[in-house]
């Protein structure tokens, strides 16, 4: 229970992560070795995602300096990223989600969905009004997914500064031509992007009337769908609390960081659907 709670993995499903890093884990670095297994490697970098403690608490932890724990750390991001993002994190056509039946409920015909998760920062040194978002009334991060039927992040578009608009995100991350042929579910945020690719966005009020009864069920389903990246990004930050508190490193290797979450959230995923439905339709 303590190792699943410091990792959030069990033994087996670490010793699977860790053999796909393993032989970037171990390989030889120039200068001075480090007398590390890769196992223990792995175990710091997974407790520190997790638990997002301080170096001088992990330093105490795990009986080593502050700075040889900074290296471990930093060591052990590099070996890992490439490894898990290549495993977990994959496009699937619509044919593929359709072969394991994974479908959204309301509009069967989505390839995915698209959103925008923010992360407060501390204040920048420099720039500081590119990082501030007026929405939010402080320094964040932004980082784009596109998630498939099934919950799992497909791609991720990360480290963007707070100032940008989602759309703009959108247009910068050079996915469109992914969305020629199968719609993708979107908020009102990304109106205007289904004049370049296929999308389904919710109806915006007009100035002058009510939505109609049928406008507001339209609303209502995607809504219904796009719940789904929801309960993604709360699996994600509730696992890695590295995403969901106020991020205290530095910003250039944010973008790593996000997307080894991503991929282990999304083996997570695969083991523990999000949504029940999904194994169930099975049958």
């Amino acid at each position: 229970m303590a190792f699943r709670n410091l990792t959030g993995f069990s033994n087996l499903e670490f010793e699977t992560l860790k053999n796909i890093c393993l032989p970037r884990l171990t390989r030889r670095r120039v200068g001075r070795q480090q007398n590390i297994t890769a196992h223990r490697k792995f175990f710091v970098l997974l407790t520190w995602l997790r638990k997002y403690p301080t170096f001088e608490e992990l330093s105490i932890a795990f009986r080593m300096t502050k700075r040889k724990i900074y290296t471990v750390i930093k060591n052990a991001i590099e070996d890992v990223h490439q490894p898990l993002v290549s495993e977990y994190i994959k496009w699937y056509s619509k044919q593929e989600q359709e072969q394991n039946n994974f479908a959204f409920t309301n509009f069967p015909q989505c390839l995915a969905i698209v959103d925008v998760t923010v992360q407060p920062i501390k204040s920048p040194t420099e720039n500081q009004r590119e990082w501030y978002s007026g929405k939010h009334k402080t320094h964040v991060i932004k980082s784009q997914t596109i998630n498939g039927a099934d919950g799992r992040v497909m791609h991720v578009y990360s480290g963007i500064n707070g100032r940008v608009h989602d759309i703009a995100i959108w247009r910068n991350s050079n996915v469109e031509e992914q969305f020629q042929n199968n719609p993708i579910l979107a908020d009102k945020a990304y109106i205007g992007i289904q004049h370049n690719c296929q999308a389904i966005i919710p109806i915006r009020k007009p100035r002058n009337r009510e939505l109609t009864e049928n406008e507001k069920s339209f609303n209502k389903r995607v809504s219904s769908d796009r719940i789904l990246i929801e309960n993604y990004y709360a699996r994600l930050k509730n696992k890695f609390k590295i995403l969901s508190y106020r991020y205290r490193g530095s910003i250039t290797e944010y973008k790593k960081n996000f997307e080894i979450c991503c991929a282990l959230t999304n083996f997570d995923v695969q083991l523990r659907p999000l949504r029940r439905r999904n194994t169930e339709n099975q049958n």
